[in-house]
């Protein structure tokens, strides 16, 4: 079945690099939106003509997470200043692991309160539901902020967030879909708890180990196709280990491992070596990215938005409740402790709406097991907010931003 899809992902990733030019010249409509657009319209096409899409959720689970999600994970890590992850460490911790905890609550009681007879009443399927729609994608935002030295800070406290955040909602999701898909499983809240730090920091140690053993075997061939080569390893073997033999988080593991990696490298690694590595990865960025966004599309169809339009409206109406609170009443506050560069209103607003759901929320909303209770309510919920944030939030951003620009030009010194 997957050589039915194959050729689909395929024409989503020559539709990416079509495209994207033209549509960088459009504020008003992003890739991925096309992308979502094109994957629905192909595939409603050929399923009419009788074809096969080839669309199954066995396939999709195993290429988002053993494919998909540990290129994005990496080509993230090793592209992140670090610089910026230790100047802006206190503002990116708070708001990439308990911010988000208290956002993925807020939401699941959202969530809870307004649908949840649609859920069964199950708070489990809530706080799933609040934990995959508080997961962050800064790729837009950088295009859309550009080199504005007004709004850099936020931009790179946004990037740090969503490097972070996004390892944290995945291990979450593992962690509540593992366990409810298990018959007769209790999910308290200590439990939860426990098996979620265990995880973080068994994978971040695994990660840490792996990344900097690769630099030592590596180190003498001095060669940087080699090198780059064995970064694919890296991201692959280190999701592996940490998620199927170890029993930690994959993710956390592919995330450290690929910011241990490139420090250790950016030590005794050339420039050009370094260059070389870092486009090779957006390379893989990009398709990875495309043929996410296309097989969205492809998954998508109308009785999806007829049958659960009032659970999409819900989940954006809790995502964007929950970023409200994190950001003013959590983040906003703790800038003015001593010691932190304090965050403007202007800027808290651009942190408001620049936390757009992106790729991996729309990567756990596919990989989602059909064994889980209303998988298809929460599927549908996630795809509207992601799809919201991309066809609402992202064009808003290019005027919102200049706003923020001219706030600051006027502000007294």
């Amino acid at each position: 079945m997957f050589g039915n899809l194959l050729p689909f992902l395929m024409f989503g990733i020559l539709l990416a690099a079509v495209l994207s030019k033209p549509l960088g010249r459009l504020p008003w409509l992003s890739l991925p939106v096309a992308l979502v657009v094109i994957g629905f319209v192909s595939s409603e096409i050929w399923v009419g003509l009788g074809f096969d899409t080839g669309l199954r959720w066995n396939i999709l689970s195993d290429l988002v997470f053993y494919l998909l999600l540990p290129i994005l994970i990496f080509e993230s890590a090793i592209n992140m200043d670090t610089r910026w992850l230790r100047r802006e460490s206190v503002l990116i911790g708070m708001l990439s692991v308990p911010l988000l905890i208290v956002a993925a609550i807020l939401a699941a009681l959202i969530i809870q309160y307004l649908i949840g007879a649609s859920l069964g009443g199950s708070w489990a399927l809530a706080l799933l539901i609040g934990s995959m729609v508080c997961a962050t994608d800064p790729a837009i935002i950088s295009s859309v902020l550009g080199n504005r030295r007004e709004q850099r800070r936020v931009e790179h406290i946004l990037e740090g967030e969503s490097l972070i955040n996004d390892a944290t909602t995945i291990t979450l999701f593992v962690m509540i879909s593992g366990l409810l898909v298990v018959p007769g499983s209790e999910i308290s809240g200590w439990m939860v708890a426990w098996r979620f730090a265990l995880a973080l920091l068994g994978g971040a140690a695994i990660g840490l180990v792996l990344g900097w053993l690769l630099d030592l075997v590596i180190a003498p061939a001095d060669d940087k196709v080699l090198s780059t080569s064995a970064t694919l390893v890296l991201a692959f073997s280190s999701f592996w280990i940490g998620e199927h033999l170890l029993g930690f988080s994959g993710v956390v593991a592919t995330l450290t491992a690929g910011l241990t990696v490139a420090w250790r490298q950016r030590q005794h690694r050339s420039e050009e070596d370094i260059a070389f590595a870092l486009d090779s990865w957006k390379i893989l960025g990009f398709c990875a990215n495309a043929m996410l966004f296309f097989a969205v599309g492809m998954s998508i169809t109308v009785q999806m938005f007829q049958d659960h339009w009032l659970a999409m409206l819900v989940g954006i109406l809790a995502a964007l409740t929950s970023r409200f609170v994190i950001v003013f009443v959590g983040l906003g506050p703790i800038s003015y402790l001593p010691g932190i560069r304090k965050l403007s209103l202007g800027d808290q607003n651009l942190m408001l709406w620049g936390g757009i759901r992106g790729a991996v929320a729309i990567a756990l909303a596919l990989s989602l097991s059909i064994d889980i209770p209303f998988w298809y309510t929460i599927q549908s919920t996630v795809y509207g907010v992601a799809l919201f944030s991309l066809v609402v939030q992202t064009p808003l951003l290019p005027w919102l931003a200049p706003a923020v620009s001219e706030k600051k030009k006027r502000a007294p010194a």
